[in-house]
């Protein structure tokens, strides 16, 4: 999933490439998650980790300088104790200012609870300034000073929005990312609520989860899609989903069991709408046999002695979208044997998309070509634009159509006019009666 804004269509696409690995990473253990566990609306307070990023992630990048931290504002702000495990200020002011540097070296107490009012500036040393809202939380993690951002859900999916889409895209189709950006964080905010991994946080700001910048892209036209769309979030038989999106189908999307091998009954293999005419992103790779066939041999797919001379995607090897699961290699006596993608992402880094052909072989390298970007589960980001821009469809149009199945409810009490169930009704309804195969127990 990614930004548009002035980081770029290219961060959008480089984002969506790589959800597959973010999902494999993620502690959810289910996709879907019943509402009424945890009362959730627009005023909510969700935790976002800024800081620090341990992983090359776009929109910021790896922080290498991890125990300092400056934080600035125009009005001042105002500094609490607080506990190493709770979110809260506890006892006196400890400080007002306009500008507070803190450094793990010369860390004393527990946690720290900085409010600003006017909002303030979070500086990583010469990467990116960047601008928030709501509280920052403070505290050391394993010797690094760990940050906070303590926003309410409607101000974070407005720091989301502009992070993931282009803001001059047609406004049902921000209304579109809006519900579905809204969605998964209501997901993993009550994931969070059950997780016993210790961690303080529900979301950081990296594609892991989200792109999310603070107030710093934040624009009227993608707040007003986001205040268009005011608690309004998907579900599947009365339970929150995990609303994957992407950021182009390559011109098909992709059911779930045939990436990730888990059933996800909201997610379809179904081509872009007919006659929606889309430029799809083209991308080659070219891969090293001889490199390839070290890796297969370190891997124990190869023996020694074994030269690799061919790649293959078999026949079998292909979901019913096209998308490629597994590949063959043959060696110099004919001798065939499967292997499976991720010995091509060591070498080469994680491949755009899986809709790709063996363009050009030889005995030293072959070539893929391929189509589309990301996992190609759920939602297409491009597809959405084009589906608003050249159909003049709806958002609840085009969540439908990507999220099969589910219903646009909402989680806040709004007027019957709306016309839109209210989600934890909704999610009552479903309880009362039968519960998913996928929903946690307990």
């Amino acid at each position: 999933m990614k930004r548009l804004g002035s980081l770029g269509l290219s961060l959008c696409l480089w984002i969506a490439s790589h959800m597959s690995q973010a999902i494999a990473q993620s502690e959810a253990a289910h996709i879907m998650l019943d509402l009424s566990r945890s009362k959730v609306n627009s005023a909510t307070a969700i935790r976002v980790k800024i800081f620090p990023h341990e992983r090359d992630y776009p929109p910021h990048g790896i922080d290498k300088l991890r125990d300092s931290l400056l934080v600035e504002s125009d009005k001042p702000c105002t500094l609490f104790a607080a506990p190493a495990d709770q979110m809260v200020a506890s006892g006196k002011a400890l400080k007002r200012g306009l500008s507070f540097r803190f450094s793990a070296p010369e860390w004393e107490g527990a946690g720290r609870m900085l409010q600003c009012p006017a909002g303030f500036r979070l500086m990583r040393g010469q990467k990116n300034e960047l601008t928030y809202t709501g509280r920052l939380y403070l505290h050391l993690s394993d010797g690094a000073i760990e940050a906070i951002n303590l926003v309410s859900l409607d101000e974070y999916i407005r720091g989301v929005v502009p992070s993931e889409v282009y803001r001059d895209w047609p406004m049902e189709a921000l209304k579109t990312q809006a519900v579905a950006a809204r969605t998964y964080a209501v997901y993993h905010y009550l994931n969070s609520q059950r997780s016993n991994s210790g961690r303080l946080w529900d979301v950081d700001d990296t594609i892991q989860f989200q792109a999310y910048t603070g107030t710093s892209l934040r624009h009227p036209r993608t707040d007003a899609a986001v205040e268009a769309t005011d608690g309004q979030i998907l579900t599947y038989q009365g339970q929150v989903i995990q609303a994957f999106y992407h950021a182009e189908s390559g011109g098909h999307t992709e059911e779930a069991t045939a990436v990730w091998d888990r059933p996800i009954p909201f997610t379809a293999s179904r081509p872009e709408a007919a006659g929606l005419p889309m430029k799809h992103s083209i991308w080659e790779r070219k891969i090293d046999l001889d490199e390839l066939g070290r890796e297969l041999i370190e891997a124990g797919i190869l023996k020694e002695g074994q030269l690799l001379r061919q790649i293959t995607v078999p026949l079998a090897g292909r979901t019913p979208s096209g998308r490629v699961r597994f590949l063959t290699a043959f060696d110099q006596k004919g001798r065939a044997v499967t292997f499976p993608l991720q010995h091509l992402r060591r070498l080469v880094g994680n491949l755009p998309s899986l809709l790709f052909e063996i363009q050009v072989q030889s005995k030293s390298f072959v070539e893929l070509r391929g189509i589309g970007n990301g996992h190609g589960i759920g939602m297409s980001q491009m597809g959405a634009a084009a589906l608003a821009s050249q159909k003049s469809w709806s958002y609840p149009q085009i969540l439908s159509y990507y999220y099969v199945k589910t219903t646009l409810c909402h989680l806040n009490d709004q007027p019957l006019e709306t016309r839109l169930p209210n989600c934890f009704e909704d999610s009552s309804r479903y309880a009362a009666g039968r519960r998913s195969p996928l929903s946690p127990a307990g």
